[in-house]
């Protein structure tokens, strides 16, 4: 079992980001802690609304708990990336929940592959109470859930179960902060090696509501797009604009192939769709938007 560097370092650093008060992140924390100390890691929670733990902490783990209100998820994942101090920096979400042996996990899977400047583990839906929060969950975690194909890819889990070489994160981030899909592109097309290892498990526990739902798929979509917009042309600025008209059936289209890819039965594809055609019909929407007046403040929105 992995503990603390020699050079006094810590093996692993795991940036949590969290945008609402104590106790919304109680359960990450409660899945984390333990395992965390036991394997010499640091747990960097970055809080964007200031009562984001309480503040008598009693927890076996090394917390570094980092307020920074008002800010982003993005932006908040950037200072913890800037501020996690292991060769190792992985990343996961408030509202998600690891796997009991998912610290060791990540060590085990970086010492095995160091060419990988990027590792993605497999998400799995922790909300299964209703239609709707499955449809939330597979337009952003479908294709990420079991199973996915271990080794070399293009396209590995986001920030629900996401961890990088300390050299594969950007010397300086933008003000923005970091959105690891985009980021995870970019890798990909450095000709850096983003690899998938189903070893790796997360559970992804959100439920919204109907209009919660449709909420942050808008805001979802409308940060995508000004993220983008930082290194986009004018060009592709206007193809993407249009290309919103016909997001929603490529996206649901997508959507199908990868339930069929995962052998999900096609009854359950059937029910889901109603809610997915209007979740990307709010995606498609936000990004609209987006590519006409930026990102705005839905950042903000987004948890």
């Amino acid at each position: 079992m992995s503990t603390r560097n020699k050079d006094g370092k810590p093996a692993l650093s795991i940036v949590v980001a969290t945008t609402k008060p104590w106790p919304e992140m109680r359960g990450c924390l409660e899945s984390l802690e333990t395992q965390a100390a036991a394997t010499g890691a640091e747990i960097l929670v970055m809080d964007g609304d200031g009562q984001g733990l309480p503040e008598q902490q009693h927890t076996p783990a090394k917390i570094r708990w980092i307020r920074k209100p008002g800010a982003s998820v993005f932006q908040l994942r950037a200072t913890g990336m800037s501020e996690a101090r292991a060769d190792i920096v992985a990343v996961t979400e408030d509202h998600c929940r690891v796997a009991p042996d998912w610290c060791q996990r990540v060590l085990d899977a970086h010492q095995r592959h160091p060419e990988a400047a990027a590792i993605g583990g497999v998400v799995e839906n922790g909300a299964t109470g209703s239609t709707l929060d499955w449809a939330q969950f597979l337009v952003a975690n479908g294709p990420f859930m079991r199973p996915i194909k271990n080794g070399v890819t293009d396209c590995i889990a986001l920030q629900a179960n996401v961890s990088y070489k300390r050299h594969a994160l950007p010397g300086a981030f933008s003000n923005a902060g970091i959105m690891e899909m985009l980021y995870n592109q970019e890798l990909h097309q450095r000709g850096e090696l983003l690899l998938a290892d189903d070893s790796l498990l997360v559970y992804h526990v959100q439920s919204l509501g109907f209009k919660g739902s449709c909420a942050i798929n808008f805001h979802n979509g409308r940060s995508i797009a000004g993220y983008r917009l930082q290194i986009m042309r004018l060009p592709e600025r206007w193809l993407r604009l249009l290309g919103c008209f016909i997001l929603p059936p490529v996206m649901l289209f997508r959507s199908y192939i990868m339930l069929a890819g995962k052998k999900r039965p096609i009854g359950f594809a059937l029910s889901v769709t109603p809610y997915l055609i209007t979740l990307l019909v709010c995606h498609a929407a936000g990004e609209f938007v987006g590519y006409i007046t930026g990102a705005g403040e839905s950042p903000k929105h987004l948890r």
